[in-house]
This record gives C-alpha cells, sequence and structure tokens, in this order.
C-alpha cells in the first residue's frame, strides 16, 4: 500500500493561500518514515565536525539508519566516508559510534581482512587474486570498502551515500552564507539530545516565528515575530530572517556580544539570518557566532539533534561570554523540544489532521512542498 495518493500530496504543493499541510500519516506512519530514509541517503547529510575527526584515524559512525558508513581522518589528513561492511561476508568493522584506530587499519574481527583508512584492501586471506587486483582507471580492487562522498563546511562534515560531486553541497547557499567569515570558524560548544518527535516536526517548527510570543518568550523578547519574514528561493535551502530589537547587539541573556569578533557580513548585523539545506541542516547566522543543529531521524517518532555553537576562530576563551550563549540556547532549544513533542503527542491521536497553515507559515509551506516533491519524485504515489 502506498503512503500517499498524488491528490494528498498536490494540495502541499499548491501555492501557499491554496496549500494544505501534510497529512498527519507523514508524521506518524511507518511506511512513510522507511519513504523518507531512501530520499535521505540520496542527500547531503550533516553527520560529524571537523573536530571530532582531528588526528588521524578518528572515526565516526555516521547517524543514517540502515547504513554503516563511518567517517574517518585518513593518514594524509584528508576526510574519507566508507562502508564499514567487510567485503568477504558482510561482517560490521567497528563496534560504537565512534573511536580511533591507532594503526590506520580497519580490520574485520572475522577473518582477518585489513584496510586502510581511505579503504584500500591490505589484507585478504584466501581471497581470489582476481578481486585483488587493482584497476588501471581507479586504482580500486573489488575488495577495497565502498566509498560514500564526503564534504566540509563551515567545519560541519557532510556525507552522501550514493556519491556526489561536493561543489552541490550549498552550490546555492543564501548569501548571508555566503558573506560570512565561515572558513574561520571554531566550534565553542556542542550539545546533543533526543526529540521524541518526527523530524519533519523539528524542521517545521524551525521554520516558522509566529510560536515564539508562547513558546520563547525570551527569544520574542531578542527577535519578535513581527520583524521577522521568509526568505525562499531555493530548492535547496529555506531562509528567514528576523531583526534584533532596538538596543540588542546580538541574541544571548545579555544582548552584548562581550568580545566576539563578527562573524556575518557588515549588512547583516542587525539580524539574525536563519537557513535550512534539505534536507537535515539547520543553520542560524548571528552577528558573532554560527548556530548550527544537525537532525538524525532515529524512529517516526525520535530525531537526534546535534546543536552547535561556532565562534569566530580569534574569539578569546572566556567562559563567561560563552556561558552567555549557551545558558540562552539551552533554554530556548528545551522549550522547542518539549512542544515539538507536544506536538506529536497530538498527532498520535486518530482524530488529528493538521488543517491549514497561518498566514505566516509561508516558511513551512516551503519545507512540506519540498518534502512533498520529494516523495513524488521517489514514485511511492499512487
Amino acid at each position: 500500500m502506498q503512503p500517499f495518493s498524488r491528490e494528498d500530496l498536490s494540495r502541499v504543493i499548491a501555492p501557499f493561500g491554496d496549500a494544505r499541510p501534510l497529512p498527519r500519516r507523514a508524521f506518524v506512519d511507518q511506511a512513510v518514515f522507511d519513504l523518507e530514509r531512501r530520499i535521505i541517503a540520496r542527500e547531503w547529510v550533516p553527520v560529524a565536525h571537523e573536530a571530532d575527526l582531528a588526528r588521524p584515524g578518528d572515526w565516526v559512525r555516521a547517524p543514517i539508519l540502515g547504513e554503516h558508513v563511518i567517517v574517518l581522518r585518513t593518514a594524509d589528513l584528508a576526510l574519507a566516508a566508507v562502508h564499514a561492511v567487510c567485503p568477504h561476508r558482510g561482517t560490521v568493522l567497528l563496534e560504537g559510534e565512534r573511536g580511533r584506530l591507532v594503526d590506520l587499519v580497519i580490520r574485520c574481527p572475522y577473518h582477518g581482512h585489513a584496510h586502510a583508512t581511505d579503504g584500500a584492501c591490505l589484507r585478504a586471506p584466501g581471497a581470489p587474486e582476481a578481486l585483488l587486483r587493482r584497476d588501471p582507471a581507479t586504482g580500486r580492487s573489488q575488495l577495497d570498502l565502498e566509498r560514500a562522498a564526503v564534504a566540509s563546511r563551515a567545519g560541519v562534515v557532510f556525507v552522501r551515500i550514493d556519491g556526489a560531486n561536493a561543489d552541490e553541497l550549498l552550490r546555492e547557499a543564501p548569501p548571508w552564507l555566503a558573506r560570512a567569515k565561515l572558513d574561520s570558524l571554531r566550534r565553542a560548544r556542542v550539545s546533543t539530545y533526543e526529540v521524541c518527535a518526527n523530524w519533519k516536526a523539528c524542521v517545521g517548527n524551525f521554520q516558522e516565528s509566529h510560536h515564539f510570543a508562547s513558546v520563547h518568550p525570551g527569544l520574542e523578547a531578542r527577535t519578535p515575530f513581527f520583524a521577522s519574514s521568509s526568505v525562499i528561493e531555493s530548492e535547496k535551502w529555506l531562509g528567514g530572517l528576523m531583526e534584533l530589537s532596538e538596543g540588542l547587539e546580538t541574541v544571548s541573556e545579555s544582548g552584548r556580544t562581550m568580545g566576539r569578533p563578527f562573524v556575518a557580513a557588515p549588512e547583516d548585523r542587525g539580524r539574525v539570518s536563519d537557513a535550512f539545506v534539505f534536507p537535515l541542516w539547520l543553520t542560524s547566522l548571528q552577528p558573532d557566532y554560527l548556530l548550527t543543529y544537525r537532525l538524525a531521524p532515529l524512529a517516526v517518532d525520535r530525531t537526534l539533534v546535534v546543536a552547535e555553537i561556532h565562534l569566530h576562530a580569534s574569539a578569546p576563551v572566556d567562559p563567561a561570554a560563552e556561558d552567555d550563549l549557551s545558558v540562552f540556547w539551552d533554554r530556548t532549544n528545551a522549550e522547542d523540544r518539549a512542544i515539538c513533542e507536544r506536538q506529536q503527542r497530538g498527532l498520535a491521536s486518530n482524530r488529528a489532521e493538521p488543517r491549514y497553515y497561518a498566514s505566516s507559515e509561508d516558511g513551512l509551506h516551503a519545507f512540506e512542498r519540498l518534502v512533498a516533491l520529494a516523495y513524488l519524485r521517489e514514485g511511492e504515489t499512487t
């Protein structure tokens, strides 16, 4: 049984004033979630930060359901992403979420096959000689680990399973990110937590601001809803702009930059510029820092969130100044988590059905339109 009819999706894809939200099934149905897993596997997915891969041999598991992709720092300090299953019998090569290969060798615990950090086969006991021969054109053998595409932007590491030109990632970047000093950032803080809600509920919450007054009084005081607007210009990213309240320098407990150098370009320093990059990366450019969220769907009603605060590399290491940011965003993130989980509990009811977009929810509609178009491209509709 197909999860949606074409009529279901045509309502979502319709122009904003005529559109209807994604059906309830999109947030609670396992068949829809399975469809989305296939869609996500063919997109650029944020999986780590370069700070997690500081030394040769450091590795992290990409949180992509149904896959065993690991990202590594290779012997020559490059990034590599490989499918960490042995080409002999399919054994999972590495356990856990992260680790370090001290001798820069990936070993199979079953029969002792060995691979370099770039996936090249080093040892395959008993393997036919023909499988070990390297192709003159590619330099690879049939027993090398399968590779995935890997790229880094603003220190965040992305993987695409089916392989793709890394130039595609943020090729049509929001102008404020293109102008920002993204190559001069250091990660100052990382926070990981699980939200008991569908990943689309998390993105949808990010895509609108009119919940600020009821959910985020602190955020409403700093970037009021009435001074926000959406930017919808691309099929790969969606943006939103929020003006800072008069007298504030940034979004934090104090509203002051506290000596942190600017990250945003001069024309972008009086506001907050948000961008969602399809399907799982959320960014919020503040005058003096970049806030990012990496999402990883764990189940139809569970999403892993990795929230990171990035400062200019020359920003002084000042615990008080960094607490000024982390205290504010820990509270705000907790508020978002609670309201998304409350929405998910409501959607579990058979009587729940999203019926309309509020007049200010053009950003939410733009996101759900991207999702509906992805469903159609997957060819799973009737």
